[in-house]
């Protein structure tokens, strides 16, 4: 992945919370120091989110509410997104954002690589999953450390 300052993210990854924005944020910023990384969420002004992202960045983490928010007021276009997140998608449900989260992958380019991550495997999730992955492969470590 080649490094471009003050452009779209290339990969954005979504989060039930902003506590868990945070520490996915964290991670990443300790593991790939070289890459530009921002954290939005609600509760913080939205006129400081917007910019914020106008800088550019390579990785972008949100919480569902916050993106369609930044998407409506134009401050966030995921054109050139190519990896994709998705962590504790089932959370995602239980908390509400699952419209959200159907309205934001409508907006993502389809070539892409897109990683969920589930706890649990309600309908929703798997419904998604079909929709929106393409060749998606299924690992339960529940299954696997239970035989």
């Amino acid at each position: 992945m080649s490094l471009r300052c003050g452009r779209l993210p290339r990969v954005l990854a979504l989060a039930p919370t902003r506590e868990l924005a945070k520490q996915v944020e964290k991670e990443i910023k300790e593991s790939t120091p070289y890459l530009n990384t921002a954290c939005v969420y609600g509760g913080v002004s939205y006129i400081t989110q917007q910019s914020v992202l106008s800088q550019g960045f390579d990785v972008v983490v949100r919480t569902p509410g916050r993106i369609i928010d930044l998407i409506n007021g134009n401050s966030l276009k995921l054109g050139e997104v190519e990896f994709l997140v998705l962590d504790e998608v089932d959370q995602m449900l239980a908390v509400g954002f699952e419209e959200d989260v159907e309205v934001i992958l409508e907006k993502l380019p389809s070539q892409r690589q897109s990683l969920l991550f589930s706890a649990t495997m309600p309908g929703w999730v798997k419904k998604l999953a079909r929709k929106h992955l393409n060749n998606p492969l299924t690992i339960d470590l529940v299954k696997f450390f239970s035989q």
